[in-house]
C-alpha cells in the first residue's frame, strides 16, 4: 500500500506536468524539449542538462539556506526534479533506449 502522501504527490505532479507542458509546448506534448535536437541534441539529452540545472539549484539552497529564485522553494525543485525523471525516461524510450 502507497504512502496517501505520496499518491497526493503523485497527483499533483501530475497536474503540474500538465500546466507547464501547456505552457511549454503548446499542442504538441514535449515539443520544448525537442528543440534541442535542431543543434544536434537528443531531446532526451537535453532534459538531462535541464534536471541538472535544477539539480544545482538545489544543492546550492542547500547550502546557502535560502533559494536563488524568489517564491521557488525546495519542494519546487523537488517537483521539478521528479518530473523531469519521468521526462526523460518517456524521451528515451521514444528513442529506442
Amino acid at each position: 500500500m502507497a504512502h496517501p502522501e505520496v499518491k497526493q504527490t503523485f497527483d499533483r505532479l501530475a497536474a503540474l506536468h500538465e500546466a507547464k507542458d501547456s505552457d511549454y509546448a503548446g499542442q504538441a506534448p514535449l515539443s520544448n524539449f525537442r528543440q534541442c535536437e535542431r543543434f544536434g541534441v537528443p531531446a532526451w539529452k537535453g532534459a538531462l542538462v535541464r534536471m541538472s540545472d535544477k539539480w544545482s539549484r538545489l544543492l546550492s539552497v542547500v547550502e546557502k539556506g535560502k533559494p536563488d529564485v524568489t517564491g521557488e522553494t525546495i519542494d519546487d525543485t523537488l517537483d521539478d526534479l521528479a518530473v523531469y525523471a519521468v521526462i526523460v525516461r518517456v524521451l528515451r524510450r521514444e528513442a529506442g533506449l
